[in-house]
C-alpha cells in the first residue's frame, strides 16, 4: 500500500493537534475512573438525599457491579463517539476535494482508507486502555485489585463495540458526501442493530451481547447465556463486511 506509513503518521498527528485524541482519552478515562468511584459511593449518596424518616435499604455493591456500570458507561458512549469521530473521515475529505489531490500522489486508494481506519481503530484502543486502566486502579483502591489479564480482554471486547460502529460510520462516510450523512448512516445502523438486540435470539448474534461476553471474561466465569466465540466472530463479520463495502465503494469512486 504506497504511501500507508505517511498517511498513518498524517492522522496521528492531526488526532493529536485537532485535540481529538485527547478529548476523546479524557472522557474515556473519566468515565472509567467513575464507574467504581459511583459504585462505592452510591449507597452512601442514595442514604445522604434520602427524606428525612425514610429508610433506604441499599445492597452491598461489589466489583460485578462496578463492571455492569463501566461496560454500560463505556459501550454506550463509546457507540456515540465512534459516529462522531468517523462521520467526516472521509466524507469530508470527498466534499472539500482534498481526498483528490491526496490521491493524485503516488497514494494508493487501499492506503488512504486504511491510514485512517487504523488510525481511528488506535485513538479507541488508547482510550479504551486510559478508562479500563483507570477503572482497574480504582477498583483496587474501592474494593480489591482484580486480576489483570481478565482485564485485558474485557478492553478488548469493549474496543471490538466500539469498532462495529466504526466500520458502519466509516462505510457511511464512504458512501456519502457530507458528514452529517455519514453520520445518519451510523445512527441507523445503531438504532437498526439496538432494536435486533431486543429479540433474545438474536442479542447473541449483535454486539449487545459483547456486554455479557466483557463481563465474564472480567469476572472468569462462564455462563450457558453467553457465547463469546459466537458473538466475537459476529461482531468481527459485520466489521470486515462494512470495511469490506466501503473499499468495494470507494476504490471505483470518482473523486
Amino acid at each position: 500500500m504506497t504511501g500507508y506509513r505517511e498517511l498513518l503518521e498524517k492522522e496521528m498527528v492531526e488526532a493529536w493537534r485537532t485535540y481529538r485524541l485527547g478529548v476523546v482519552a479524557a472522557l474515556f478515562l473519566v468515565l472509567g475512573i467513575t464507574a467504581p468511584v459511583l459504585t462505592r459511593y452510591l449507597p452512601d449518596i442514595i442514604k445522604a438525599f434520602a427524606p428525612a424518616g425514610f429508610n433506604v435499604e441499599v445492597p452491598d455493591l461489589g466489583v460485578a457491579d462496578v463492571l455492569d456500570q463501566l461496560l454500560k458507561n463505556l459501550i454506550q458512549f463509546g457507540a456515540l463517539a465512534a459516529i462522531l469521530v468517523t462521520m467526516g473521515s472521509v466524507a469530508t475529505e470527498k466534499e472539500r476535494g482534498t481526498a483528490a489531490f491526496v490521491l493524485a500522489k503516488p497514494v494508493t486508494r487501499t492506503a488512504f482508507l486504511g491510514a485512517k481506519l487504523v488510525a481511528i481503530g488506535m485513538t479507541f484502543a488508547i482510550a479504551t486502555a486510559l478508562a479500563v486502566a483507570g477503572a482497574w486502579v480504582y477498583t483496587g483502591l474501592l474494593y480489591f485489585s482484580p486480576p489483570v489479564l481478565p482485564w485485558i480482554k474485557l478492553g478488548v471486547v469493549i474496543w471490538l463495540s466500539t469498532m462495529v460502529y466504526v466500520s458502519i460510520t466509516f462505510l457511511g462516510s464512504v458512501l456519502m458526501r457530507s458528514s452529517l450523512g455519514a453520520a445518519g448512516i451510523g445512527f441507523a445502523g445503531l438504532i437498526a442493530l439496538s432494536i435486533a438486540s431486543v429479540v433474545p435470539i438474536l442479542s447473541t448474534w449483535l454486539p449487545a451481547g459483547l456486554v455479557a461476553v466483557a463481563k465474564s471474561a472480567a469476572l472468569e466465569e462462564s455462563s450457558g447465556d453467553v457465547h463469546p466465540v459466537r458473538t466475537v466472530a459476529a461482531c468481527v463479520l459485520i466489521v470486515a463486511g462494512c470495511l469490506g463495502l466501503a473499499w468495494l465503494r470507494f476504490r471505483s469512486e470518482e473523486l
